[in-house]
């Protein structure tokens, strides 16, 4: 009988933990989803800097404002643009310096992206663990 106790004890303290498992890879796995999403941004940004810099100036474009509304705009330099650095605070960068701000963000995305991928394989691994202990216990 108290050993019967103790066998629904451990298994409930491995249904938990294999459910609090569960919600850490859910959670893993929407950031690394926000990650790649951050990335694809960055790309798209990155190659609308490649085509501002090759668009000629006085050319005119349409800038969007916010998501399907757009502004037409003329180009009037090509060959520099804003970039926010924080606090509200903008400065003057070259394209290919602008371009190597967004290499730098892409590289610790990848980085980190990488590392949570590791994270979230190491939490499969337990859980596949704790799956197998939980078989074991219900034979």
């Amino acid at each position: 009988m108290e050993e019967d106790k103790e066998k629904q004890q451990v298994l409930q303290q491995k249904y938990m933990e294999m459910q609090m498992l569960s919600q850490q890879m859910q959670q893993m796995q929407k950031q690394i989803e926000l990650l790649n999403n951050q990335m694809q941004e960055l790309v798209l940004t990155k190659q609308a800097l490649d085509d501002i810099s090759k668009t000629e100036t006085g050319t005119e474009i349409k800038v969007p404002l916010a998501s399907g509304i757009f502004i037409k705009a003329e180009i009037k330099d090509n060959k520099e643009v804003m970039v926010n650095v924080g606090a509200g605070t903008a400065v003057k960068k070259t394209i290919p310096q602008a371009k190597e701000l967004i290499d730098n963000q892409i590289k610790e995305i990848t980085d980190f992206s990488q590392q949570s991928e590791g994270n979230l394989n190491k939490l499969a691994a337990k859980a596949q663990t704790i799956e197998k202990e939980l078989a074991e216990l219900t034979k």
